[in-house]
């Protein structure tokens, strides 16, 4: 950590989005090392089975329809036991699942299996020797990674949503299941994403501190009633959700928030071991309370995982009080993630909205992301290529002119994965057709443009003030998205006190609000590179232009501009029925390490 913080001293910027790399196949990893050790039997095994998602049209559209200000059902979002009844495979079919995985228990040692919040997932934790009972072709060994945490996983090369019979799951139960997950796959590994220091391209900004942002977010903090922030409800709290088990410094955070006048109130820490104190989520909490002053914010810490957020949205949805709007400063390329863990995460997105709840995500920090396996074309960064979330781009201050410009590193541009969804057509179509700076896109190869467009919004990335042992310059998407959580989340409250519900997914209403949402960035563009494969390269990516961009969405946001367009908006009078969900116990195994 020391030689870390000496490094840095070194640079004039920092780059503060984590990004995430994972390949799925055990072989091709070169972050595990596979061991000689072997395999104890009651090693402890844990595993997910994700069984096929039932009514996905239903839910898609249901969603657009709860997250458009003009549908009668806009608003009324649903409980987790109706959620639950629309995504579950009959409970018939799960107990054929359920019944397998029982049918030798106890042959080698227990096996503890029980659905998820939802009923999608299947949760097994047993021990090795029981697992391989399981699945006769498993094969487990032990790998270690370079910090010497160890895990168990299968030698055998398969992505975890396709081949299950490679593993030796009776092909019966191959209709009911949809992924097999922690079992060939490895965990991310969470590393500081590439930084950009200072590009060739760059051009000059301003640096600027929380008052500077706040001023020019022409935050007013009257319009909320301290009744209504100090309420104990969901509705007026910030979320912000870590990786990697990275926590931040309170002694730091309590520092920044008297330099600059903030209330000071301690972040709650309401889930998760923080096993290293990072930067990371010290900028997340630092612009989140410099922003959203006197909001309480709740810190929920997840460890390293296969990117698939159903545990990380399962455990907020599950938890009494949680806030209702969270940021997210993580991200990984869709071509390292892979199909299957892209689609089970925009499940997981899915039902978060439907339940109310807004996920921001930062758009990334290497512009139009290059593909590391063909570095003349644009990838996309996920999660802020999901349609069901709403990303952040990033912008900063000319220093010249104090024109506000695209943060040259921001990315954005198009999904590889993901469609575009209807509320983008008009806006994308606009910039598409005035656009003559597009990068080449010959026969439509480099990027697609019928896809996911992104970033939606965006807000500050570049060159603002962190206290990490000493005031830091630092850069990157990871400022920008808890600034405009900070925003949405003061909006949620003065919803609150106006008898109004929570947000949740904002992006139909932000697209659809006339006049924009404040600042429209028209200056400056993106350079694409990338940390995995291409470093070094830098390829022309987007401009900003006047309306929506693929470098700064919609622009950057004005707070009464944002309480005007969202403050107001009231639900409609589509109603579901709920019914109930039981839950299981979680056991205790021998520990590998």
């Amino acid at each position: 950590k020391r030689e870390l913080k000496e490094e840095r001293k070194k640079m004039k910027s920092i780059s503060l989005l984590v990004i995430l790399g994972c390949v799925a196949l055990a072989t091709a990893n070169n972050d595990w090392k596979l061991l000689d050790d072997p395999v104890v039997d009651n090693y402890a095994f844990s595993f997910k089975i994700g069984l096929k998602p039932q009514n996905l049209e239903t839910m898609d559209n249901l969603f657009w329809e709860i997250s458009n200000p003009k549908s009668p059902f806009y608003g009324n979002f649903l409980t987790n036991d109706q959620i639950a009844d629309l995504i579950s495979l009959p409970q018939e079919d799960i107990e054929k699942v359920m019944t397998y995985l029982q049918t030798d228990a106890g042959k080698a040692c227990d096996v503890h299996a029980r659905s998820s919040l939802h009923r999608e997932y299947i949760l097994v934790d047993t021990c090795a020797a029981q697992a391989q009972i399981i699945f006769p072709n498993l094969n487990l060994a032990v790998y270690e990674k370079a910090n010497g945490h160890k895990v168990l996983r299968s030698t055998i090369e398969m992505d975890m949503g396709h081949n299950m019979n490679l593993l030796g799951l009776p092909h019966q139960l191959h209709q009911f299941v949809d992924t097999i997950q922690d079992v060939t796959d490895f965990p991310l590994t969470a590393s500081r994403n590439y930084n950009p220091g200072q590009s060739p391209y760059a051009p000059s900004a301003e640096l600027l501190s929380i008052a500077d942002i706040v001023k020019y977010f022409e935050v007013d903090y009257s319009v909320l009633d301290k009744t209504a922030i100090n309420a104990d409800d969901g509705q007026v709290r910030i979320g912000v959700i870590e990786l990697g088990n990275l926590g931040f410094n309170a002694k730091q955070l309590a520092e920044f928030q008297k330099k600059y006048d903030i209330p000071i109130d301690p972040v709650r820490r309401v889930f998760g071991s923080e096993e290293v104190l990072d930067d990371e989520p010290s900028a997340d909490v630092q612009f989140l309370t410099g922003v959203g002053q006197t909001m309480q914010v709740w810190d929920f810490v997840f460890s390293d995982g296969n990117f698939v957020f159903t545990p990380v949205v399962d455990k907020i949805m599950s938890t009494p009080g949680a806030p209702k709007v969270y940021s997210l400063s993580y991200a990984a390329p869709e071509n390292y993630l892979g199909e299957s863990s892209v689609n089970a995460s925009n499940v997981a997105f899915m039902k978060f909205g439907l339940a109310g709840y807004t996920f921001v995500a930062s758009a990334g920090d290497v512009g139009p992301v290059l593909d590391y396996k063909n570095c003349s074309l644009f990838n996309a960064e996920y999660p802020a290529s999901s349609p069901y979330i709403t990303s952040v781009g990033g912008t900063s201050l000319n220093k010249d002119t104090g024109v506000e410009q695209a943060w040259i590193h921001g990315s954005g541009g198009f999904s590889t994965i993901n469609k575009r969804p209807a509320f983008q057509d008009k806006h994308v179509e606009a910039y598409l057709k005035k656009h003559e700076g597009l990068p080449d896109n010959t026969n439509g190869q480099k990027y697609n443009t019928a896809n996911r467009a992104y970033p939606d919004v965006s807000a500050f990335a570049a060159h603002s003030l962190i206290n990490d042992n000493g005031y830091e310059d630092v850069e990157g998407t990871s400022l920008s998205s808890p600034e405009f959580v900070a925003l949405l989340a003061m909006v949620n409250t003065y919803r609150y006190q106006n008898g109004l519900g929570a947000l949740g997914p904002i992006n139909q209403a932000l697209y659809s609000m006339e006049g924009g949402i404040g600042h429209d960035v028209t200056h400056g563009m993106s350079y694409a590179t990338s940390r995995i494969g291409c470093s070094g390269q830098y390829l022309p990516g987007f401009k900003a232009v006047e309306g929506w961009d693929a470098v700064t969405g919609l622009g950057s946001p004005k707070f009464n501009t944002l309480i005007a367009g969202l403050g107001h908006l009231k639900s409609g009078s589509g109603k579901v029925q709920p019914k109930k969900v039981t839950q299981g116990k979680e056991p205790e195994f021998l520990p590998l390490n």
